[in-house]
C-alpha cells in the first residue's frame, strides 16, 4: 500500500533541517541536509505505521483532510 501524507520541512539557524509529518503525532524529525531530513523522515513515518498499528494508517492518522494555508501575523 502506498500512502500519501505531508511533510514539512524547515532550514533551522544553524544549518540543519527539521521535517515533521502533520497528520501523524510526534512523527518528526532533522538532518544536516532537506534530502537527510526527508529520508530520516520517511523511514520514521514507516516505522511509525509497521511497527506500532501493524500497518494500519487509519489509526494513526490525526486528520483524514488536509487543509493548507498561510497564517498572517503582526509583528
Amino acid at each position: 500500500m502506498i500512502a500519501k501524507l505531508s511533510m514539512v520541512c524547515s532550514q533551522q539557524s544553524n544549518g540543519a533541517y527539521f521535517a515533521i509529518c502533520p497528520e501523524i503525532k510526534g512523527c518528526f524529525t532533522q538532518g544536516d541536509t532537506y534530502e537527510e531530513a526527508s529520508a530520516n523522515l520517511k523511514e520514521l513515518v514507516e516505522i511509525t505505521i509497521k511497527e506500532d498499528l501493524g500497518g494500519d494508517i487509519q489509526e494513526i492518522l490525526l486528520s483524514k483532510s488536509k487543509i493548507f494555508s498561510e497564517l498572517e501575523v503582526v509583528v
